[in-house]
Order: structure tokens, then sequence, then C-alpha cells
């Protein structure tokens, strides 16, 4: 705001060099040229040596009128430069007496009235300043600046125009900041473009560095500012706004190492440990947040540090701590909203309703953008029930930007109350990305996406708040049964058995862990399972009735049987295992009527034959006396099928007679038995079970009682009693074997009617029932 233009400084320095050339001797003349030249100089850095000079001139006595008046604004220019506001608008006063038509003492008075925050005043010379030199750009920039903080911007801007009219490029500037201050950010960047060009400087590039960062191009804004901070060395402000660029990008670690070069650049601004507090509370490290605001506070006990610290024992629950702080501020600033909101949150967190009220509508009365105060409000609405002026306060908390995700999970639940699991989902999500950390935000988004049939987003979210919470085991069940359900059953079992290391006897998991078994047919391990459940609950009927599940399913029906009895024996009602006892007894009781009856067939069959042969012919007979052979000798084995008959091919004997009676040669030889008593009555060494009985009808056609092919002439002596009678054995034998055959058959027809029985029962199936809402009931 200082500007004392060159025409500006030749003109008073002309005037005040007329006087001294009035001096009568040549070392004075040279001695009050010394002091004008430093007093007329615009150093800011030599301000206490401009003020010596001047005062010197001033006290020499030899300047009257105008040039007087020059000196003493010359001085208040220097006083202005060392920031000593008061004296600097004594000498402006006087200089304005001495030299009423002096604009440049209008002009620096109301740069003075404008450091000491009286506008009105500082308008007021700017407006003189114009009336005697309107074509001056410079006091047009400063009511342009007075305007534009007054909230004038039509008038503002006007005056920033007429200055650049006037060929004043500074102005471009101020015109570029009044944009920038109404969210007109392209403009804006385009006057510091212009600026640039011309005169480029680090605070420019600051100002074009916020322009580019509100407008939301972080890449444009990170480059000037780290140009900036090029430009000047330790310049802070600079290196805080590199920070908290890469802390809006999300990367923390960047953010930290910046603040700490800011830190080293100057160990003694308390802003800088306020900056990097907030950054390792973003991180999570809230030991290392509150120790940069003890050191803040030890430079300067602020309302600012105070909220910061207040805000960060909030996070950490340290709600005395809080309301301490919160007391601290008021006492500084009674009407101090971020006070009202900080104590109003720990109060309704304390469910003190009544006083926490009161306090967050004061918040929202001083600052209607304090997204804490509406965050909180919300939630007690929603604590009383009252939704909709819940959801209100709560659309108004998320929209203004808060980085709490607490108002986004009260949210969701307003949602999901509301039955609207999208937009839950949502809120969830956008809670867990302002804050990954906390667990309990994915298993709430988990259980509604499962309800949604996303069971691979469910999975994923459950697996995230297991991994934050293990020991959360209702969490673990959560996942189990996910797991389950999607068909994971050794994941199920694993989980099942990661809450039983913490719950040894926890009697649900093991029926649930049990129940994953039988789903993946592991019946043995579900047995086992059942044997830990038994051993804990020994009364338990169920638990014995499911145990003979696993062991008929596991092909042991004697165990199984074993443990329907004891079901019944503890339930007598029990319909489930009296219905599979029944089962079981009336399969074994078939199973051994069709062993009895195979077996007995078995026994009654004959035995097979070898192989059909053809009966031998007789030998011719040598001698008449040769004529019978002797009866064939009994099988040795009962498992050998028959006598083997002699071969077809009648032996030769060594000498024929060249001729026989013609009685014996037309006779044929006497019939042979190819099988004798005992060889009839042998039973089959094959199962019933293995031999079809066509089997059987072909043996007992093969094995006939005379084998005898072609019909051979009977010996007259062959047809003995003996004989006879075992031929009437024989054809009785073949009708009881036919009778046998029929009834095999008939038995046959029977068991293809009747339904097949498996060796293995058919796997049950489970769900949820009635009777035990602990465990899934069985179901045949």
């Amino acid at each position: 705001m200082r500007v004392l233009g060159a025409a500006w400084l030749m003109r008073g320095a002309a005037v005040a060099a007329v006087a001294v050339a009035l001096l009568p001797t040549t070392s004075a003349r040279a001695l009050q040229t010394r002091d004008l030249r430093m007093c007329a100089t615009q150093t800011e850095g030599l301000a206490d040596q401009r003020i010596a000079a001047c005062t010197a001139l001033l006290n020499s006595g030899r300047l009257r009128g105008k040039p007087l008046g020059v000196a003493y604004e010359l001085r208040g220019l220097a006083y202005l430069d060392r920031g000593d506001a008061p004296h600097a608008i004594g000498d402006f006063n006087s200089a304005i007496q001495l030299a009423p038509d002096f604009a440049p003492a209008y002009q620096n008075r109301g740069n003075a009235w404008y450091v000491r925050g009286n506008y009105g005043q500082a308008l007021a010379d700017y407006d003189a300043t114009i009336k005697l030199d309107p074509n001056t750009a410079s006091p047009y920039v400063n009511r342009g600046t007075v305007r534009r903080d007054l909230g004038y911007t039509e008038g503002a801007l006007e005056d920033y125009q007429k200055a650049i009219s006037l060929g004043d490029a500074g102005a471009y500037r101020g015109r570029g900041e009044l944009y920038l201050r109404t969210g007109d950010y392209a403009r804006a960047q385009a006057d510091f473009d212009h600026v640039l060009k011309t005169a480029p400087d680090a605070s420019v590039y600051m100002l074009r560095a916020q322009a580019r960062e509100d407008s939301n191009n972080l890449d444009g804004a990170l480059a000037d500012y780290q140009e900036a901070a090029r430009r000047q060395d330790k310049n802070i402000p600079a290196l805080t706004a590199i920070a908290g660029i890469w802390k809006k990008r999300g990367d923390l670690d960047k953010a930290l190492a910046v603040y700490d070069r800011a830190v080293a650049a100057d160990d003694k601004r308390p802003a800088t440990y306020r900056l990097r507090a907030e950054a390792y509370a973003a991180k999570g490290e809230r030991k290392l947040a509150m120790k940069d605001i003890g050191r803040a506070l030890k430079f300067t006990w602020s309302t600012d540090l105070l909220k910061v610290r207040g805000a960060l024992r909030l996070d950490e629950g340290d709600l005395a701590g809080v309301v301490h702080d919160a007391d601290a501020i008021l006492k500084a600033d009674s009407q101090n909203a971020a006070a009202f909101a900080l104590r109003g949150a720990a109060l309704a967190r304390k469910k003190d309703y009544a006083h926490a009220l009161p306090d967050l509508d004061k918040a929202i009365d001083g600052d209607g953008k304090n997204a804490l105060a509406y965050g909180e409000r919300g939630q007690i609405f929603l604590a009383k029930h009252d939704n909709d002026k819940a959801l209100a306060d709560l659309d108004k908390a998320i929209a203004l930007g808060g980085i709490s995700p607490a108002p986004l999970m009260a949210r969701a639940s307003i949602y999901k109350a509301k039955g609207n699991t999208d937009k839950a989902i949502a809120d969830l999500g956008a809670a867990i990305k302002l804050d990954p950390r906390p667990a309990a935000p994915y298993f709430d988004l988990a259980m509604l996406e499962k309800s949604a049939g996303k069971a691979d987003d469910a999975l994923a979210d459950l697996d995230a708040a297991v991994a934050r919470a293990p020991e959360r085991t209702d969490w673990l069940m959560a996942r189990a049964q996910l797991k389950q359900t999607t068909g994971d059953a050794g994941g199920a079992v694993a989980d099942y058995d990661a809450i039983l290391i913490k719950q040894p006897k926890n009697v649900g998991v093991l029926q649930a862990r049990a129940a994953v078994l039988m789903q993946a047919k592991s019946y043995a391990k579900a047995a086992e399972s059942y044997d830990r459940l038994i051993a804990l609950e020994p009364k338990n009927a169920r638990a014995f009735y499911q145990r003979g599940l696993a062991y008929e399913q596991a092909g042991q029906t004697d165990r199984a049987m074993s443990d329907y009895r004891a079901a019944l024996m503890r339930d007598r009602k029990m319909a489930d295992a009296k219905k599979a006892l029944d089962h079981l007894v009336a399969l074994d009781r078939e199973q051994k009527r069709e062993a009895a009856q195979q077996k007995k067939l078995a026994r009654q069959a004959p035995v097979k034959d070898s192989a059909k042969q053809p009966a031998p012919r007789p030998q011719a007979a040598p001698a008449v006396e040769a004529a019978v052979p002797p009866p064939a000798k009994p099988a040795s084995k009962v498992e050998q099928a028959s006598v083997p008959l002699p071969d077809a091919k009648p032996a030769q004997p060594a000498t024929m007679k060249p001729a026989q009676p013609a009685a014996v040669a037309a006779k044929p030889a006497p019939v042979v038995e190819a099988t004798r008593e005992e060889e009839v009555d042998a039973p089959s060494t094959g199962s019933i079970a293995h031999d079809h009985p066509a089997a059987h009808s072909r043996t007992l056609t093969r094995e006939r009682s005379v084998v005898i092919h072609g019909r051979p002439e009977q010996h007259p002596h062959a047809a003995t009693a003996k004989s006879r009678e075992r031929e009437r054995r024989i054809a009785a034998r073949e009708r009881e074997q036919r009778r046998l055959r029929a009834e095999f058959e008939h038995a046959e027809r029977v068991v293809e009617r009747r339904p097949a029985v498996r060796r293995q029962p058919q796997v049950r199936y489970y769900r949820a029932g009635s009777r035990d809402p602990n465990f899934s009931d069985v179901w045949r």
C-alpha cells in the first residue's frame, strides 16, 4: 500500500534542493544535501537512517513552507516503513498543513489509516489524492484495494481498470486478487500471468498457485508453489502450501516431509507445528500430533491451537480434555463457535443431550459452516429417532466437507432403515475412504452387500474388518457363514476353528462346524465335532441324532443305530431319530432275509459241470465175458462238478478176432452214468448273488443223470435192479430241481419289483429349522 512514485520524489527533492541552494556556505550545503538524499530514499531497510536524516533537515531551521511539508511527508513515510503508524500519521498531518496541495501526503496518510484499520479515513484520503492528481494510477490501486476489502466489488473493479488504463502494470495484480476472491479463477490466472510476464515475483506465483489450487488444478498449483519457494529462500508459506497439496492428494508422507523442511527453516512458527499436527492426526499418529500442538502452544496460546488440540482429544475420546480446551477458548472469546461445537460434541458423546443441543445450536448460529456442529446435532436427532431432522443436519455436515466419517455412517444407518441399500452402501464406502482405519464401517458395509447379493464384495470387506479387529468372534462367525453359503467349506471350517481356539466350549460354533463338514461330505470329521459337542452336552439328544447321521452317511450303520437309540433314550418324542432308526432296522432285516434266501438257494443248487461232453462209445468187447464195464469211481472232492467221461473214441484192443457172434455185435454197450448220487447232492461254490438263474438252468441241463448221445444197444445183462433204482432216484432229483428253479425265478421277479436298496444311503441336506435355533435341522 505504500506508494511514492519517482515523480513525487523528484518534485519533493527539487523543492528541498531550492531551499538548500540558499544556504550560505559550501560545507553546510554538502551536509544538508547528504541528509536530503537519505531522507528521500525509499529503501524500507533503511527506515531508521531515513528518519534520522529527515529529522536533521527538520531541525536545521532552514526549511519553510512547502519544502518543510515535504520533509515531514518523507519522515512520515519512513515511520510507516518501520511500522510506526501513529508517528507516521502525525508527520503526514504536518505535511498536509504545510503543503495542502501535496498529493503524496494524502495518499500515504490513507495508507497509514488502512494499516490501523480505519478504512473510512483511508478512502477519504485516497479521494483527496485522486482529486489533486487524477492521472496517477497508484491512488486508484490503493482505493480499489480498500473497496475490495470492504466488499465493494464493482467500485474496486472500476478503480483497477482505471489504473490499468493509466499504464500501471501492478493494477493487474490487484484485479487478479479481486477475481480470486470472487471465485473467477480463470480471469484471476490471466491477470497474474500478465504480471509475471513483466515482473516475475514469488508473491505473484503464490497468488496464481492459489487460483490454480482453488480451481482443482493441483499440478499447476504445486509447480507455482515450488517456484515461489525456489525464488525466495525460507519461504515458509510456500513450503506449507506445497505440503497442503500433497495432503490433498492423500500422500501424507510427502506432506510431512515438506512440513519437516518448513520447521527446519524456521522452528519458531507455531502455525507450521499446527499444520504438521493436523497431518499427523490424519495419518493416525495422534501422539506426534499432540506433541506438535504442545510445541506450538509454548510459542503462543492461541484459540486456533486450542481448537486443534480439542479436535484431537475428541478423536481420542478424551472428552474431559475437550471440554477443558473449549472452556479455555470461551474465556478468551465468549462467542467462539468452534468452542461451542467442541463442547457440544463432547457432551453429545457423553449422551448429555440436554446440555449438548444448546451448545451445538449456538455453534451453528455463530458459524453456519461448522460441519462438526451439524454432524453431532444430526446424530443426536438420530438417537432420538427423529430421522427427518437428523437427515437434514447430516446432509449439511457432509456437504460442508467435514473430516469425520461419523455423519456418513449415521446417514447410512438412516438409508438402511428406509430400505435404500444402494445409498447406504455409498455412504459407508465414502466413510471408509475418509478414514480407512476403523473396522466397524467395513463390517456394516459387508452386511449390506451380503443382503444385496454381492457376496464377493461382502467377503472382501469382512476380510478387512477381521484384519482390523481379529478379536471379534462374531465377525468371524459371520464370515464363516458367508463362506459356507458360497461353497467355501474349507474357509468356513478355518474360521470356526479360529473361534474355537478362543472359545473351545462354544456349542453353537461346534454345531455349525459339524454342519459344514456334513455338507462337504466329510463325515468322519463331522463325527469328531459331534464327539466334542456330546462331551460338553451329554444330554443333548439332537447331537446324538446328528452324529448318527454322520455315521450313517459314512456307512457305519451299527454306530448310527446306536446313536439313534441314544437320542431316543434322551428324547423319546424325537420323530427324526425314530424314523432314522426304523429305516436302518428295516434295511438290516431285509438284508438278512435276502442273505438267508440266497444261502438256501446256494445250498440246494447242483454243482456246475466243468463242460458238457458227449457220451463215449462203448469199447468193442474182446470177449463175451468183458461186455459189461465196471462202474466209474466217485469224485474225490465236492468242488469237482462231475467225473470226466472217457474219451469218445473207443480204445482199440491189442488183438482183434476176425469175427464176433452176430448177437453180440448187434447190441450196444451198457449205459454209463456220468454223475453219481453224491455229486448231485453237492452244493455249488458260487454265491447266489453272482450266479444268474439261467446259469443254474444250463448247469442242470448239462448235468442230466444219464448222458447218452445216440442210442447204443443195451447189453442184455445191464438192466439190473440196482440200475433201475438209480434211474428212479435221478428222475426224482430232476423233478425237485425243476421245482426249485421255478421257485428261484419267482423270488427273482419279486426282488426286481422291490425298490433297489443302495449300500450307501442317500445324502441328506441341511437347512435351518425351528427345533434348534443354534443348528440346522437334517431332513431326509
